[in-house]
């Protein structure tokens, strides 16, 4: 997408080059006859007025020839807007590698209407093989040139931001994202904008990454869009605002942005900042599966699962869960263990589901290690083993996982791997209890 827009500006600035220059002091017919006495600079002028239909008939045939003519008599003038005739293809068959000759030859020339035009293509690689060094020679005298060139500033600040073709200068980076920002480069803006939120080149700043984010979305930018919608969604730069972050996820969704597809199903699920609709979030999940997203699949094969939004599929769920689990996601393993553990959508195999629970375990993931833990205390698919199986609920417990503090709290309590340790126990279940857990409330009132 960055090349395609890339490639779309660099056009854009080409054609608008186009446009009529200065008017020219001498006249129609002193230039028609200076130029049959052989001047360059009249012939180049003369193909030019040709060009634009200037004071004349328009012609581009006529325009050509005279241009080449002057252009081959070494008039820079004439070299450039030959250029032009081959980079937009008018007058003559398209030609970026003509387009690049004739260009360069203006530029070194000094014309420096060709600075800009020459830099940008010799960082895309247009008509030559990119080079960053060159490119970089060009684009800085184009800036300084012109003040409204902001393709050239925008590629310029990219090379000192990631260090093509000069060393890396996040400063410098930042001030030319600036100045091509506040002429309206959209991607100036969105390169000033990552910059804000991250501290390069400028002082981290979440509100003002937020303002120029705010500016990109209204303009339909769905990467903007998907970040206003998760600084909403986590009060990052702004008061959180689950309603906001839902109409800024949608507004991405509608445009394909992947990610904010997930984000939105997730939304409909769970009823944040709208209803809550599992056949929507379905819908969204779907969307998002089917172009590759992973948590997205394990978020499907839950709603299969449950038979929110969907018919019951057990089957399909575990489909979902180990599509999801290709680069070994801690909730898709566990929930593929859940299913092996239980023959849900899958035969029944304690020791697989084991060995999952140890991968998503090991990742840190706190359900995952409770259930390995009361996988060792119950001697499900692995070998009995107390210490193992309170070591991993201790673990999963300190994480803060309130059926695990529950579970350590009822070790305690019936000396089931532990010391029966009643002080400790009630430690434990208020922990879980404090967090909503209704067993644990039970077993409170009965120590």
């Amino acid at each position: 997408m960055k090349q395609l827009l890339l490639f779309l500006s660099i056009f854009l600035a080409s054609s608008l080059l186009l446009a009529q220059e200065d008017l020219f002091s001498d006249d129609i017919e002193t230039l028609k006859e200076k130029s049959l006495q052989g001047s360059a600079e009249a012939q180049g002028k003369l193909g030019y007025c040709y060009l634009i239909g200037n004071k004349i008939d328009k012609d581009e045939r006529e325009a050509f020839k005279l241009l080449t003519s002057a252009a081959k008599s070494n008039d820079a003038f004439a070299q450039y807007h030959l250029g032009q005739c081959y980079y937009n293809g008018v007058t003559t068959k398209q030609s970026y590698s003509k387009a690049f000759q004739w260009t360069k030859k203006a530029a070194e020339q000094s014309f420096e209407k060709a600075y800009g035009l020459l830099g940008q293509m010799y960082y895309k690689g247009t008509g030559t093989i990119s080079d960053k060094k060159e490119a970089v020679k060009w684009l800085k005298p184009a800036v300084e040139y012109d003040e409204d060139d902001t393709e050239s500033m925008y590629l310029l600040a990219t090379c000192y931001a990631t260090g093509d073709g000069i060393f890396i200068n996040e400063a410098k980076a930042a001030e030319y994202y600036e100045k091509a920002a506040e002429k309206g480069h959209a991607q100036s803006q969105n390169e000033l904008a990552y910059a804000y939120k991250h501290g390069k080149g400028v002082a981290p700043n979440m509100g003002k990454a937020v303002e120029l984010y705010t500016k990109i979305a209204d303009e339909g930018d769905r990467d903007a869009q998907y970040f206003l919608a998760e600084s909403y969604a986590n009060g990052d730069g702004v008061e959180q605002d689950d309603k906001k972050a839902f109409e800024w996820y949608s507004k991405a969704a509608e445009k394909g942005h992947i990610d904010a597809q997930n984000k939105l199903g997730k939304h409909f699920e769970e009823g944040k900042g709208t209803k809550q609709t599992h056949e929507k979030a379905f819908e969204w999940y779907k969307k998002a599966a089917d172009a590759g997203n992973l948590e997205a699949m394990n978020s499907l094969g839950n709603l299969y699962y449950n038979g929110h939004g969907v018919r019951e599929d057990q089957k399909e769920a575990f489909s979902w869960y180990s599509k999801a689990s290709k680069d070994k996601m801690p909730e898709a393993l566990y929930n593929m263990a859940i299913c092996y553990s239980k023959g849900h959508g899958v035969r029944m195999n304690a020791t697989k589901a084991a060995e999952l629970l140890f991968e998503a375990a090991h990742q840190e993931y706190a359900p995952a290690q409770n259930l390995l833990g009361t996988f060792y205390l119950e001697g499900i698919g692995v070998s009995l083993d107390y210490e193992k199986g309170t070591t991993w609920l201790t673990i999963a417990a300190e994480q803060g996982y309130a059926e695990a503090q529950y579970n350590i709290g009822n070790c305690y309590r019936t000396g089931k791997g532990f010391k029966k340790d009643k002080a400790k126990a009630r430690e434990w279940l208020e922990k879980a209890a404090n967090q909503g857990h209704e067993a644990a409330k039970k077993d409170l009132e009965r120590l």
